[in-house]
């Protein structure tokens, strides 16, 4: 159980280092008229400083990997206190995606700057921006924006499903209709993105920008199906009641999860494939020569250019133009609720890690139990059983709190229980068992004797009470 959150926070890890791998290391191949995403004509890559810019960022950009993957030792090490040990994780993901982009940052700058040197403009040297038709190229076959119908109602669905089987849930139930929205959000940008000029031929470019859209508005609609399909099997997975079932389940969420990665990459490669074969029918490519709109090779800032999304020239997918306030808004937006959403849990998470749920007797023959985000508390006389258990509560889901393989702490739902609120150092029985009417809960100290000195208390006051009720009715 120890290295159980290891091994699942070196998933995205992995992940991480494919992805800049696959975005970042085939940029130093001439490839669509571009080395570092500079466009450059084809015999400036005899040139003897290209040679060396390219020897360069090969061996920086295998300096930062061993440097970043030396970097996790200390995250390994980590393993015996997860607080910590996510933490860090969190600091050390936004310095990997730091380190790993400065070898290609200083790449694309060299790169430019001998291209200004050597004057190796291709075309012009402004952005091209297509005739007439192509600026006010329509959407006439992108997909409709009614069709994200289909997905909302699937998520409002899942609303009322969650709704009336646990309103606790409909926190988790809620993501399918954040998702669908920001789909949406995306898809609509995306309808009033500028017309990339591919040919001199206008037919040529109406034809790839019109299937470009289409493909790209079928694919944040598909994304949106299919998010939601993975938040009803994550809540039909939280409900499952069969163990025996957990691995079917598992399985199928894992397929959901990789689902929308591999829809995007196929899309992207339909698109590339498909100008690829027209461009080569027609023979009268354009490479737009707008380096200087590029900063740093990865992010577009472009003032004279309203649009919000531009393709990227790194990687797949779009990006967006940092020179209008849409998409100051969604970088600097994005990059504020990430780390707004890291601090936030890195806080959380050190907190749970230094401070313990106190349970108190209150005048008025209440019971509290306090601990930050979960505090609860109950009459003593509604307690319906009270037990000392040495075995930890059994297997269940965490429906709202924390648990690592030392605490666990918060709503749960336990298999043959239901719905509990646990307060437990895993490792340190006994454990007190309170069953409500609703709910049961399970506490304990870290000190044993100081867990059966609470359970002696509870008893008494819970005795006295029904004594009391007893000599009244008499």
């Amino acid at each position: 159980m120890l290295y159980a959150l290891s091994f699942i926070l070196l998933i995205p890890i992995i992940i991480c280092y494919i992805a800049i791998w696959v975005t970042y290391k085939p940029q130093a191949a001439y490839r669509n008229g571009m080395l570092f995403a500079v466009t450059l004509p084809a015999h400036a890559m005899e040139n003897e400083d290209i040679q060396r810019i390219r020897t360069r960022f090969n061996e920086q950009f295998r300096r930062a990997s061993w440097r970043t993957g030396a970097a996790l030792i200390p995250f390994v090490l980590l393993y015996m206190w997860p607080a910590y040990q996510i933490t860090y994780f969190f600091v050390w993901l936004s310095a990997f995606f730091f380190v790993m982009a400065i070898p290609f940052r200083g790449a694309f700058r060299a790169t430019l700057a001998l291209k200004r040197e050597h004057e190796w403009f291709v075309g012009a040297k402004r952005v091209i921006r297509g005739d007439l038709r192509v600026a006010r190229l329509k959407n006439a076959q992108a997909a409709s924006p009614w069709l994200f119908a289909i997905p909302l109602a699937m998520a409002i669905g899942t609303l009322v499903w969650a709704g009336s089987a646990d309103s606790s849930r409909l926190w988790l139930a809620g993501g399918g209709l954040v998702f669908t929205l920001i789909c949406l959000l995306i898809f609509s940008l995306m309808r009033r993105s500028r017309a990339s000029v591919y040919s001199e031929n206008s037919e040529v470019n109406m034809s790839l920008n019109q299937a470009r859209r289409r493909s790209l508005s079928y694919l944040w609609l598909y994304m949106a199906i299919v998010e939601n399909i993975h938040f009803i099997l994550l809540l039909s997975y939280i409900m499952n009641d069969t163990p025996s079932l957990d691995g079917i389940w598992l399985a199928a969420l894992l397929i959901f999860a990789i689902l929308p990665a591999g829809i995007a990459i196929l899309t992207y490669r339909h698109i590339d494939a498909q100008k690829s074969e027209v461009l080569r029918q027609d023979g009268q490519v354009i490479y737009s020569d707008d380096d200087e709109y590029w900063s740093n090779g990865f992010t577009y800032h472009n003032p004279d250019d309203r649009t919000i999304m531009v393709p990227k020239r790194v990687g797949i997918g779009e990006t967006v133009n940092t020179a209008t306030w849409t998409g100051k808004i969604i970088i600097w937006g994005t990059i504020g609720i990430a780390a707004a959403a890291m601090f936030f849990a890195s806080f959380m998470l050190i907190r749970s890690e230094l401070t313990s749920p106190t349970l108190t007797f209150s005048a008025d023959r209440r019971i509290e139990i306090n601990y930050p985000m979960y505090t609860f508390d109950f009459n003593i006389d509604d307690m319906e059983e009270l037990k000392l258990v040495d075995d930890p509560p059994g297997k269940g889901s965490k429906m709202n709190g924390e648990a690592t393989n030392k605490v666990a702490r918060g709503k749960f739902r336990l298999n043959g229980l239901g719905p509990a609120r646990l307060y437990i150092f895993k490792n340190d029985p006994p454990y007190i068992r309170i069953k409500l009417k609703d709910t049961y809960i399970f506490y304990n100290d870290k000190d044993p004797e100081q867990t059966k000195l609470l359970f002696e208390q509870l008893r008494q006051s819970r005795e006295s009470g029904q004594s009391g009720q007893s000599g009244q009715s008499r």
